[in-house]
């Protein structure tokens, strides 16, 4: 439940006050479809609007290109962009941090090696284990079960949420969340092959370094350096079950969706958008601002920024031509069998 003067007192660019009571209150936040009179609500077309009007809405946050009533009793913000809105705003209704335990800031089940460090209000749930010489920043929230190993570093008001692994000298930055069973750190993929056949395994003595800002959902896996360092750039974002193999570094601001897979030593720069399923093979390097269609599969070098797909990777219009023909394969087939038997050519 907030009201309407907490909304103005995040003095956020995304969002503005234009009317309406400051002492407004609502109680939760749905969909135009669904608003009633104790909901905060989001429009970005005239129908919406009129819903969310009709259901008797306190407070509406409407796109910037709306017409608004003037004789409303409804406290409006407008918005420029509607996501980035919603992005400033729900955060205010947000009851997960809930699940972990707030009532006592270090559990008593949780064991803490007597060399680590932990900053001021930072929060460590049930069963967590945390190694000798690590250092937790300031307001971290350790969930349940979480196992940080030697030498790791977290940063200020990062999250691990329930089951999450970070292995021995790891680096995570501040501000970052990482989802259950997530696990940063594990060894990189590498063997040697002996000549009865036999796989020898290649230590990875080297680091994962996560940079601020990072997200990463559930069930990722970022795998540390045979030698140096794995990293993952600030600001980057990945979907569930995303694979980071050992020696990769993926720039800043980048966006994967679910099931992205990177083989080792392969680079992706700035401001990539990924979509799902995508594989990207090891030694290829990916320059700065390009899109990935879901399902894509990267051999080589992407040089240009621009928008591609499929397999082998095609500038994005003439992958969907390729996967618009793909549905003629067998009717030119058919086709192609009569031509020759019309001509009498035999077949080779």
């Amino acid at each position: 439940m907030i009201t309407s003067d907490v909304i103005i007192s995040l003095q956020s660019p995304d969002v503005s006050y234009v009317s309406g009571s400051k002492e407004t209150i609502a109680k939760r936040v749905l969909p135009p479809d669904q608003a009633d009179s104790e909901s905060l609500v989001f429009v970005t077309k005239p129908d919406q609007l009129e819903k969310a009007l009709k259901a008797h809405s306190p407070i509406i946050v409407a796109h910037k290109a709306l017409t608004l009533p003037t004789d409303s009793q409804v406290t409006f913000f407008m918005a420029p962009n509607i996501q980035l809105a919603m992005a400033t705003i729900l955060p205010l209704f947000d009851g997960k941090m809930n699940r972990f335990n707030q009532e006592t800031k270090v559990h008593p089940t949780a064991f803490i090696h007597e060399t680590a460090h932990l900053g001021q209000n930072v929060s460590v749930g049930p069963f967590a284990v945390i190694g000798e010489h690590v250092r937790i920043g300031d307001g971290a929230t350790i969930g349940a079960h979480v196992v940080i190993e030697s030498y790791a570093q977290i940063g200020t008001l990062t999250i691990l949420h329930p089951q999450v692994f970070i292995g021995a000298y790891s680096e995570i930055g501040a501000h970052c969340e990482f989802h259950p069973h997530t696990t940063i750190g594990a060894d990189g993929f590498s063997f040697a092959m002996a000549k009865d056949g036999t796989h020898r395994k290649i230590p990875q003595i080297g680091k994962v370094v996560i940079e601020d800002n990072v997200e990463l959902g559930a069930n990722c896996a970022v795998d540390r350096a045979a030698l140096t360092e794995t990293r993952i750039g600030s600001g980057t974002k990945m979907d569930n079950f995303c694979h980071v193999a050992h020696n990769c570094i993926i720039g800043k601001n980048n966006v994967m969706a679910a099931g992205f897979k990177i083989a080792g030593s392969s680079v992706i720069g700035d401001n990539c958008m990924i979509g799902g399923d995508t594989a990207v093979s090891d030694h290829v390097h990916i320059c700065d601002r390009v899109i990935l269609a879901g399902r894509s599969a990267v051999t080589n070098d992407v040089q240009q920024s621009g928008a591609y797909g499929g397999y082998p990777l095609e500038p994005m219009r003439d992958s969907l031509k390729t996967l618009a023909n793909l549905s003629q394969l067998t009717r030119i087939r058919k086709e192609l069998a009569r031509v020759v038997k019309h001509l009498g050519l035999k077949e080779e």
